[in-house]
């Protein structure tokens, strides 16, 4: 029998496999689905009290030092957890702990450090960042094509100053943590197939979905323009 074919079958057959068992779990309701609604995840957390919002934005700015996923999970937990606003501001305060400590770590113990987690992305923004510092990064952080983390570290090793830095991350962050702070909060009204299709989920799946697709778009637009 040819190799390729054989996988194929094989690949059926685990899907088939994985498909019944999940089936027959919840035919059984050996696991009730209620208890994994955003909902029940959301009463879980918050039942670690008020150490709950400590804990979280600790979590964030380690997550962001260590350049480690899940930020994303992070941040739509915050709206998750926290609430739409108050989701918000707990992950801005996380958020910019974290772009603050990965700055200061490569710019204060040196370019060495740094490298060895960019592995040499962070060069092609140098120029950028020492002649235009706060319009780079402010561009960057609404238009995210370079990545969250890199681009922390490849500020602390250009002659931005911190100011301009801290100023246009706090300005470039907004949009994305409003959206992700909202769409957290919707997602932990969930409580039932219907609330899926409520108005106000859709438009978060929307606002969420534009955050993801802008640098998407900006690139094509880039390379369909490009002479």
């Amino acid at each position: 029998m040819d190799k390729g074919i054989f996988k194929n079958i094989i690949r059926v057959f685990i899907g088939a496999a994985v498909i019944l068992s999940v089936w027959w779990i919840v035919k059984c309701q050996c696991i009730s689905l209620e208890d994994f609604t955003p909902a029940a995840i959301r009463d879980y957390i918050q039942g670690f009290g008020r150490f709950a919002v400590i804990v979280h934005i600790i979590a964030y700015t380690l997550n962001t030092i260590s350049i480690v996923p899940p930020i994303a999970g992070l941040s739509l937990a915050a709206g998750l957890v926290f609430g739409k606003i108050w989701g918000a501001v707990y992950l801005m305060i996380g958020a910019m702990l974290g772009t603050s400590c990965t700055f200061f770590i490569s710019r204060f113990f040196g370019r060495q450090i740094a490298e060895r987690f960019l592995k040499g992305k962070f060069k092609n923004l140098d120029n950028s960042l020492e002649r235009r510092g706060f319009g780079t990064i402010l561009f960057f952080r609404l238009i995210p094509i370079v990545p969250y983390e890199v681009l922390n570290y490849a500020s602390g090793l250009s002659k931005i100053r911190f100011k301009d830095y801290f100023l246009a991350t706090l300005v470039g962050l907004i949009p994305g943590v409003t959206i992700s702070a909202f769409f957290g909060g919707t997602l932990g009204e969930v409580e039932g197939v219907k609330d899926i299709f409520s108005g106000k989920f859709l438009i978060a799946v929307v606002a969420l979905l534009m955050i993801i697709l802008v640098p998407v778009l900006y690139k094509y637009l880039k390379k369909k323009n490009r002479p």
